[in-house]
């Protein structure tokens, strides 16, 4: 009889644990649109608006799913800096403006496997950073001066 009761505690914590990780997973990042209506694309984005979740960003993740990526909204518009430690993945990214145009764009930024890693910049003011998988960038003909909206 107790041997039947530890299994039913043990299946009601096993339950707890996977309810609370995916409610945790679920809320911890926002996620919205990215478009680019010139040219009739769009990204499921995450949104990293924190200062923590700037930080993390999409390190030690192993893939990211097709049309999707990463949007960072810092406080204020500024030259913005990246780099790729503890990043499992290739990345393009897109520097945007406070008033939705593309100033500035990365391609194909590979993970650092040893330290020092390097430090990329925008080459104009951002307030939005925009991670997406390598090539996208070259495959949907993202280029500086184009608007994005975001929905």
């Amino acid at each position: 009889m107790a041997g039947v009761r530890n299994k039913q505690v043990l299946a009601i914590l096993v339950f707890l644990v996977v309810v609370s990780t995916f409610l945790l997973v679920k809320n911890k990042s926002k996620s919205e649109r990215v478009v680019f209506p010139d040219l009739g694309v769009g990204f499921e984005v995450e949104i990293a608006k924190t200062e923590k979740q700037r930080m993390l960003g999409l390190m030690y993740r192993p893939f990211l799913a097709i049309n999707s990526g990463m949007l960072f909204i810092f406080e204020q518009e500024q030259i913005q800096k990246v780099w790729m430690k503890n990043t499992l993945i290739a990345l393009d990214v897109v520097f945007i403006s406070d008033n939705g145009f593309v100033v500035s764009v990365i391609q194909s930024m590979m993970p650092c496997n040893k330290e020092p890693c390097e430090i990329y910049s925008s080459d104009n003011k951002a307030r939005y950073m925009l991670e997406l998988n390598a090539e996208v960038v070259k495959r949907k003909g993202i280029k500086v001066g184009q608007k994005i909206i975001f929905e």
